[in-house]
């Protein structure tokens, strides 16, 4: 995946990240920007050393909830999310892709920029089919999605709506700040 325009084309999606910089995201959102350009392959899976990844918290605002995943190779509650696919066209239709795949709604709307970044080492399965130890570089969104629509589940991941004003499960740091900028956005 060394296509330049295609690129350039997820770099402009990072330029339009708008919100101001806080807690270390303005420099990881530099990182971000550098990473790209310096290895085009980042884009794929492929690059085992570390890659890109695009997620989505999906969230109700009417019923002040969200939905989590639980990721079957990691063990624990997450957004839905993964790996930047050859026919993504922006980190935005990965995320859509992957909550439609993961969480069987059809009627999603991911924002438009991009809500955090995070970093962090995952076990990855890579192109070969082998689980290694890599790098994700995540661009998360929010989506809001009626949790009254139609689901028609495709993968047998568990997933569950949250009530965010009940208890929680316990969470990575990265889903907990992912939601806090749920609740801001929508004052939830």
């Amino acid at each position: 995946m060394r296509d330049p325009a295609r690129v350039e084309q997820f770099a402009g999606e990072l330029d339009g990240w708008t919100v101001s910089p806080s807690g270390g995201q303005r420099a990881l959102h530099d990182q971000y920007r550098e990473f790209l350009k310096g290895e085009p392959s980042s884009l794929s899976r492929e690059r085992e050393q570390g890659h890109f990844t695009a997620s989505a918290l999906m969230v109700d605002p009417l019923r002040a909830s969200v939905l989590l995943v639980m990721h079957p190779r990691v063990k624990r509650w997450l957004q839905m999310g993964g790996h930047i696919e050859p026919g993504d066209m922006s980190f935005r239709d990965a995320a859509l892709r992957e909550c439609i795949e993961e969480s069987g709604y059809r009627e999603i709307e991911v924002e438009s920029t991009p809500a955090r970044f995070d970093r962090h080492d995952v076990p990855c399965k890579s192109a070969r089919g082998e689980v290694v130890q890599c790098v994700h570089w995540d661009v998360q969104f929010l989506a809001v999605v009626d949790s009254q629509s139609q689901c028609i589940l495709t993968e047998d991941a568990p997933t569950r709506w949250w009530d965010l004003e009940s208890a929680m499960p316990e969470l990575d740091y990265s889903v907990k700040q992912l939601i806090d900028t749920a609740r801001q956005a929508f004052r939830l």
